[in-house]
């Protein structure tokens, strides 16, 4: 089983900022809504009164807005099929898991498209609230650990520091920077913190 992150990883950029940028393009008064409102709680959290589960709630409620989310959603993902890095198209097998902290809602689509059977993400209701936690640093271990009790994991992939604890699950780890693999060792100066 090899366990791949998705943002900056596979895919070329941040797929949840793109998803905003399609959004004010196509549904641009809801989405500026979004982005007004994101915007005052992010000052809320940066207080440490809120959790930043609230922000994103916030940034991507947009979506839960939208009459046609299915079809936007598809038309994002067949747009945006191209941020797929050649590396992985390279190396893919029917043993991937994406483990990510964005959105199932879009993630699940291509990981559909490119088919991947796995995918641990973000979930939400439909009202756009996070079921559980957002699925990013120590949460992504967690759900690794809950899916797949006594597997192997061969090899782990990510572009970010906040992925060290999923980086050290796998027998080895990969940084990705760009389309380049590193082999990941304690102490590796990552380009990203996210």
């Amino acid at each position: 089983m090899n366990i791949y992150d998705f943002d900056g990883t596979i895919y070329e950029g941040d797929s949840c900022r793109d998803i905003v940028k399609y959004g004010l393009k196509y549904h641009f008064f809801i989405t500026l809504r979004s982005l007004i409102k994101a915007s005052k709680l992010n000052k809320e959290y940066k207080k440490g009164n809120i959790s930043f589960d609230k922000v994103k709630e916030a940034l991507l409620s947009f979506l839960f807005e939208m009459k046609d989310r299915q079809a936007f959603i598809d038309k994002f993902v067949n747009t945006h099929l191209k941020n797929i890095k050649p590396f992985y198209k390279d190396i893919q097998t029917e043993n991937d898991v994406i483990v990510t902290a964005s959105y199932e809602l879009w993630i699940g689509l291509f990981a559909e498209k490119l088919g991947i059977k796995h995918v641990i993400a973000t979930k939400t209701d439909e009202n756009g609230h996070i079921i559980g936690t957002n699925c990013k640093r120590k949460e992504k271990v967690r759900r690794v650990k809950e899916m797949f009790p006594n597997k192997t994991i061969e090899n782990c992939y990510s572009d970010s520091s906040a992925d060290i604890p999923v980086l050290e699950l796998g027998k080895k780890a990969y940084v990705v920077e760009g389309n380049e693999l590193i082999l990941y060792k304690k102490g590796y100066n990552f380009k990203y913190n996210k």
